[in-house]
């Protein structure tokens, strides 16, 4: 698309700029932010350094699923803060009623609820040096320079080196017969929520876990991003229907509210039971905080009937689009509350930076804009959001320069 320029080149305020350079000169690592420094959330809105108002269509990449500073998670954490036990529990037992949490294991006689560190050298390794951006791989090569190029866990077919890219089903299948002896478990995110019909998806994901039933291999089901109520379904595997019991569920992220950083593990008996004294520890491990944040999530979503009010807000989300026909527009994937809007003829990157100058907080990835909405987020403000992002994307070429356009991407 060329730029006719009619608008003035859009710029960062002083403050901002400050805090990047002061970012940029004492932190290293991380994912690749948005030139976003915020100060305060409530619901769906977020606040800046220079006060501006901003509507949250990225939910934290799933973090906060029940919204920024739910009330009720925050009565719960600030309880729990005054009894004096907050985190450190590996060394002695502390008491905290877990029934809530493991509501959903309660259906599944044989489940157990674990606790896990979340994003450690197991998924680095199983990235393989690969990561997937809707069905195409990206080399990251940061695998062998960490000392991460692990042989036990991969992406690939360790006899040709194939990526195993997701919704090839006949790959995979093919992987696993002929290495089947080998194979300990498959993990996978059962929805990614990146195609044009997520029956696709579906029907990917049963797949691969029939083929591991068939051949006596683990099926893990990640639920870290896509778990807690936000695809439609408590988590997203039941989407696969109700005979699918995973072997493994590993939850996080939003499952605490987005107010502790923790993460759990729900296992059956004969997976877990393996697991020895010293096997699977963690100092925060069995966190009275993380604990208590999790069962007022639980309470939240279900006494406020959220995964029934995120799928409203999906169609809502996905009639309005449509609605627009816009030429810049290929098709928005949708599934429950979480979405991606695949663009053409335009960098996501600028239609990104251009909804920051105008108060909507998304992020871009290499062919569209990642967007997750709270459960609980007013469908007014859903409008209010969606008409911002038209507007940019009627006027995206209009403008020059405008500061804060990524470079780099990375799948969240």
């Amino acid at each position: 698309m060329v730029s006719n320029s009619s608008k003035p080149d859009l710029k960062l305020s002083p403050r901002v700029k400050e805090l990047l350079d002061l970012e940029s000169r004492f932190t290293a690592g991380g994912f690749d932010p948005m030139p976003y420094f915020f100060e305060k959330g409530q619901g769906s809105l977020l606040w800046d350094v220079d006060g501006k108002e901003y509507i949250d269509f990225i939910g934290m990449f799933s973090a906060v699923n029940t919204g920024h500073c739910h009330p009720y998670i925050q009565e719960a954490l600030t309880e729990q803060l005054k009894k004096g036990i907050p985190g450190e529990s590996s060394s002695g037992h502390s008491l905290q009623d877990s029934k809530k949490l493991g509501y959903q294991s309660e259906k599944d006689p044989g489940k157990r609820l674990y606790h896990s560190w979340s994003r450690g050298f197991l998924s680095w390794a199983l990235l393989g040096g690969l990561e997937l951006d809707e069905f195409k791989s990206i080399e990251v090569n940061n695998g062998k320079e960490y000392g991460l190029d692990s042989k036990i866990q991969m992406n690939i077919n360790p006899g040709t080196g194939e990526l195993l890219e997701y919704l090839d089903l006949e790959k995979i299948r093919s992987c696993l017969k002929e290495h089947k002896d080998r194979v300990a478990a498959v993990i996978m995110e059962c929805i990614h929520g990146y195609s044009r019909d997520m029956n696709d998806e579906v029907h990917y994901a049963r797949g691969v876990y029939e083929i591991c039933k068939s051949m006596n291999i683990l099926f893990i089901a990640d639920e870290v991003r896509q778990g807690a109520g936000k695809t439609g379904k408590f988590f997203s595997f039941q989407h696969l229907g109700d005979d699918v019991k995973p072997d493994i569920v590993t939850m996080g992220k939003s499952i605490t509210g987005g107010f502790y950083p923790q993460s759990f593990i729900m296992g059956m008996d004969t997976a877990m039971a393996a697991v020895g004294p010293y096997e699977m520890a963690s100092t925060y491990g069995f966190s009275p905080l993380a604990i208590a944040a999790a069962n007022a999530t639980i309470d939240i979503i279900y006494r406020e009937n959220l995964i029934e009010r995120g799928v409203h807000l999906g169609y809502l989300w996905r009639k309005t689009v449509e609605s627009w026909q816009h030429p810049l527009v290929d098709y928005v994937a949708q599934i429950g509350a979480d979405s991606n809007l695949i663009l053409r003829e335009v960098q996501p990157s600028r239609v990104a930076a251009l909804c920051m100058h105008r108060g909507l907080f998304v992020y871009p990835k290499a062919d569209g804009i990642r967007l997750s909405f709270a459960m609980n987020m007013p469908d007014e403000v859903l409008l209010k959001g969606a008409a911002i992002l038209k507007s940019c994307l009627d006027d995206i070429d209009k403008y020059g320069s405008i500061e804060g356009e990524m470079t780099r991407y990375r799948t969240v």
